[in-house]
């Protein structure tokens, strides 16, 4: 198996994404999620790791990672996957591989990269779709605030027990002018090409 290209190091973040076998599901109830989550709260813990923000969807996750400590993102990816992978196939009676290989990682290497890489990874649960009208854009900002498996709703300040720690990414946006704000910088993104570049070349 060759080796990864990304080097772990403390304070570093990174975006780590994966998707099931043949893009199939790896998440199949609610439980399927809120286990996955649990675990990993409880890995971000063990390892050192602040997840600054994340996106469960059916057959596949985003993470964007910050490693504060010399534990590497990738001890913490190595265990929640297998862990999962475990919980998965005997919850379904599988056989086999449950993903599409490693976990893949990119590094952040510029603040424009990881907002956008942020609204990006918010923004999953409804693509990049917007025709322009107002109701359906009403539409789509209620599920993105509703969905249960993303960080979104704990930017928000919806959430009792949050995973994520939005704070990092919160500071460059303002607290008190509404258009100048988070959700508004996700609720109205338009993504910039040449900035995720690197995300697109990996998908």
């Amino acid at each position: 198996m060759p080796a990864r290209a990304v080097i772990f190091i403390p304070d570093g973040c990174y975006h780590v994404y994966n998707r099931g076998s043949e893009k199939r599901s790896i998440f199949q109830s609610k439980r399927d999620y809120k286990k996955f989550l649990y675990r990993a709260k409880e890995n971000a813990q063990k390892f050192s790791i602040n997840i600054l923000c994340y996106c469960l969807m059916p057959n596949h996750f985003h993470f964007l990672l910050q490693q504060t400590s010399e534990a590497s993102v990738a001890s913490f990816m190595n265990v929640l996957q297998l862990g999962h992978a475990k919980f998965f196939n005997t919850k379904y009676e599988r056989i086999g591989p449950l993903y599409q290989g490693r976990f893949k990682a990119k590094s952040v290497m510029s603040d424009e990269y990881l907002l956008q890489l942020s609204a990006y990874i918010h923004r999953n649960p409804v693509g990049h779709a917007d025709s322009g009208n107002p109701r359906d854009s009403r539409n789509l900002i209620a599920l993105l605030r509703s969905y249960p498996y993303s960080s979104y709703h704990e930017y928000l300040g919806l959430a009792l027990k949050p995973l994520s720690k939005p704070d990092m990414i919160l500071a460059y946006f303002s607290k008190t002018q509404p258009q100048l704000s988070y959700p508004a910088f996700v609720e109205r993104f338009e993504p910039d090409l040449e900035a995720l570049a690197p995300l697109l070349a990996h998908n």
